[in-house]
């Protein structure tokens, strides 16, 4: 057994031992998103502190808090507060609970985020469902040694974001009434927001919202066979021409 399924399978089995769900669905929430975790039907809240190898998050906005339960009655794992690169956290990290939920017997993996939007056709506010995206971390959390019982040595990523969860996604947007699109978002280390010239090069290469988050999850869960759904709050407006100062508040409010 390599290193790294040794540490997927002590986080599982404490998490077993806490809780007898076994999640559908496995749930990121993102910054400012944590709400939804007051709309579980609890088995159990699992300080990320207590289980096994889990990293605990920096930022004060991401609680740390990893919940078990039901939501209109299907069985879901949800992680309150993620982890991301520029808080120091290795990929392997990062990406570890992926794996752990994986593990626990979850399918599907939504993906929360917020974001800026850089597509002038999206407003603060809205909902980008992703329909891919592009990796400008410089990183990827498959690189070294495969263990080929955790997933395949070349994983596709032909479609990583499934497209029936997309279409589902647009079709509660539009009974719900719910602004949304369906587009590119694009991984960037941060912690810094971009210059107006990296916005402009970022939408010319075709993406439509940025954000410091998601990618390194998404690879690892296509890597262990999720499917995937990616969902990001548009927090604020990067337009290169109409361009301010944006204030984490300002973001977790919206």
């Amino acid at each position: 057994m390599s290193e790294l399924k040794e540490k997927i399978e002590a986080a599982a089995q404490y998490i077993r031992q806490r809780s007898k769900i076994t999640p559908e669905f496995g749930i990121i929430l993102g910054t400012g998103l944590n709400a939804l975790a007051g709309q579980i039907e609890a088995a159990a809240e699992i300080p990320y502190a207590d289980i096994p190898n889990f990293p605990a998050p920096t930022i004060e906005h991401h609680t740390g808090v990893l919940h078990t339960g039901t939501i209109n009655g299907r069985p879901i794992v949800a992680m309150e507060g993620r982890f991301h690169y520029y808080e120091g956290h290795s990929l392997e990290d990062i990406t570890l609970p992926v794996r752990v939920m994986r593990a626990l017997g979850a399918g599907i993996l939504i993906i929360s985020a917020s974001g800026g939007g850089m597509n002038p056709n999206y407003d603060i506010g809205d909902i980008l469902i992703i329909d891919d995206h592009i990796n400008l971390m410089g990183v990827n959390p498959l690189i070294g040694p495969n263990d080929e019982s955790l997933g395949p040595r070349y994983p596709d990523m032909c479609e990583p974001y499934d497209r029936e969860l997309i279409a589902l996604a647009e079709k509660v947007s539009m009974e719900e009434n719910i602004r949304a699109h369906r587009g590119v978002y694009v991984a960037v280390a941060g912690p810094n927001l971009e210059t107006r010239a990296e916005y402009r090069m970022l939408r010319m290469m075709g993406a439509d919202v940025v954000g410091m988050s998601t990618v390194p999850e998404v690879l690892v869960a296509v890597h262990a066979g999720f499917r995937v759904l990616g969902l990001v709050a548009i927090t604020d407006r990067c337009l290169p021409d109409a361009l301010k100062p944006v204030r984490i508040e300002e973001i977790i409010r919206i």
